[in-house]
């Protein structure tokens, strides 16, 4: 069953294939403008929406129908591309559309050969206007 897509990263768990996230974080914030006046407190203006962040940890593990190491290279392009995708939840939309900012991952079990089995990436989106 699919849980949501980036790109062509498809989130699902079946039988077969578990690919899915946890930690979804979603912040959101304001743009103000400040207005110094000698002798009196500032002024605040509202100037806009800011842009909104989401970030999540995705788990990568062979056992579970997945390669590692190509879905890492597939989002270390993504970052390094500047692609921009709509983030899908649960067949919804979040936000408009996203520009992937950063990724980290932890290669947690390499077996013989270098073939990586367990990994996590912690991926950044930043919203595109």
């Amino acid at each position: 069953m699919a849980v949501g897509y980036f790109g062509d990263i498809v989130f699902r768990t079946s039988d077969k294939k578990i690919l899915s996230f946890h930690d979804f974080k979603l912040s959101a914030s304001g743009n103000w403008g400040e207005h110094k006046r000698n002798g009196k407190k500032s002024e605040w203006e509202f100037l806009g929406p800011g842009t909104e962040k989401v970030s999540f940890v995705i788990e990568l593990d062979a056992n579970f129908g997945v390669k590692p190491r190509k879905v890492i290279e597939k989002l270390v392009k993504y970052v390094e591309k500047g692609t921009i995708y709509p983030l899908v939840i649960g067949g919804k939309k979040v936000g408009k559309k996203w520009r992937s900012t950063g990724l980290s991952s932890t290669w947690g079990h390499i077996m013989n050969g270098g073939e990586l089995v367990k990994a996590s990436v912690t991926l950044t989106l930043e919203e595109y206007a």
